[in-house]
């Protein structure tokens, strides 16, 4: 296949656009990037313990760990020991977070319906399933 040299850098053009828009858009606010994009991951994914946010998005667990100390010591996080096994911390959002879950989600609707004009449903599905499957490539790759 042809090297499709504008697929990294458009991809990084919109995560950084998104980016600069919710700074923008949060500027008001006393929340770090980091601390925003902690919000924004625990309200979206089922995973909850640092560890595994930190794997996932490719961050340190310093990083994570201080943006977690933060967000609880304002009141926007709580920790939970795993019943099951003690070394497990969960990470829940607290009622506090709802307001600002609710902010981000607006804003990332905001930005996809902007981002996604004039591209019909079956494209963007079309175009969602190369992605997803882009990403099991490049996993797949990785356990090699």
């Amino acid at each position: 296949m042809k090297e499709k040299k504008n697929l990294l850098i458009s991809l990084s053009k919109l995560s950084k656009v998104y980016r600069a828009e919710v700074k923008v858009e949060m500027s008001a606010s006393d929340f770090s990037p980091n601390e925003l994009d902690l919000i924004t991951f625990l309200s979206n994914n089922e995973m909850d313990t640092s560890k595994e946010i930190a794997d996932f998005l490719g961050l340190s667990k310093s990083l994570i760990a201080r943006s977690v100390d933060s967000l609880v010591a304002k009141g926007y996080l709580e920790t939970n020991v795993d019943e099951g096994d003690r070394r497990y911390i969960h990470l829940v959002l607290t009622d506090r977070a709802k307001p600002i879950e609710d902010r981000l989600r607006n804003i990332r609707k905001q930005f996809i319906a902007s981002m996604t004009e004039g591209i019909n449903q079956e494209q963007f599905t079309q175009f969602e399933a190369m992605l997803e499957k882009m990403v099991a490539n490049v996993e797949r790759k990785k356990e090699e």
